[in-house]
């Protein structure tokens, strides 16, 4: 009997784990996006842009989702299109 279930502890043990990493490191990555808009504007405003590129990406318009980030953040053309292509 604890020859089943003692595998079956660690194994859940081991995805629990695996999904906590997981976690911290979309997280991450998401505040990192996001710090790169924050040299630019606040933070609501990073939130809005974001969803509003997000939009535009899905519906196939990545060259208006660049020219929008570069008039509303001033940002530079390379910069806009490498941060567009991160989201």
């Amino acid at each position: 009997m604890f020859d089943l279930v003692i595998p079956l502890v660690f194994g859940l043990f081991g995805l629990l784990f695996v999904g906590f990493i997981i976690f911290w490191i979309f997280t991450l990555v998401k505040l990192l996006r996001q710090r790169r808009v924050l040299k630019y504007t606040d933070p609501v405003r990073a939130m809005d842009i974001i969803g509003r590129v997000r939009q535009l990406k899905v519906r196939g318009h990545e060259e208006e989702a660049i020219r929008l980030v570069q008039s509303e953040l001033a940002m530079p053309a390379d910069t806009a299109r490498s941060w567009v292509k991160s989201i």
